[in-house]
């Protein structure tokens, strides 16, 4: 399984608007220790908290080159409505950088969603950084 719940929501659910819904994404190497693992998420948590989120769970991408996880994120943004999707750095969705925007062009046409991400290229380590929707990594 790809995905960690952390807020249970019926099939049929529509988010109160109030309720601002997101979703985290990571790209997990086997040989990442669970503790790291586990530190990046709550980390990942507490910025979307402090964006004003309620974080709904995680997905997760085990397998170099896979999209499997991310997919599954599309269609629950879809499912739920949700609008946001915390990355703890662009290159969770790709190294790329053209594949970074095109996911993130992907996201916000697809699912209407935006992505957040706690670091991006050449940022210092705790500048953090809200991507407009269709908006790509900086040149």
């Amino acid at each position: 399984m790809t995905t960690s719940p952390l807020l249970q929501l019926p099939e049929t659910a529509e988010p109160a608007s109030a309720v601002q819904l997101g979703y985290g994404y990571m790209r997990v190497p086997a040989h990442v220790p669970d503790h790291k693992v586990r530190h990046l998420e709550q980390t990942v948590i507490r910025f979307a908290q402090g964006h004003g989120l309620t974080f709904a769970g995680f997905f997760f991408e085990f397998h170099c080159g896979s999209r499997e996880a991310f997919d599954e994120l599309v269609a629950e943004l879809v499912r739920t409505g949700a609008r946001h999707v915390v990355v703890p750095s662009l290159r969770h969705l790709a190294l790329h950088a053209q594949l970074q925007v095109a996911m993130c062009t992907y996201l916000d046409e697809f699912a209407g969603a935006e992505v957040l991400a706690l670091r991006h290229p050449g940022a210092r380590r705790t500048e953090q950084r809200r991507l407009p929707a269709g908006a790509g990594a900086p040149a």
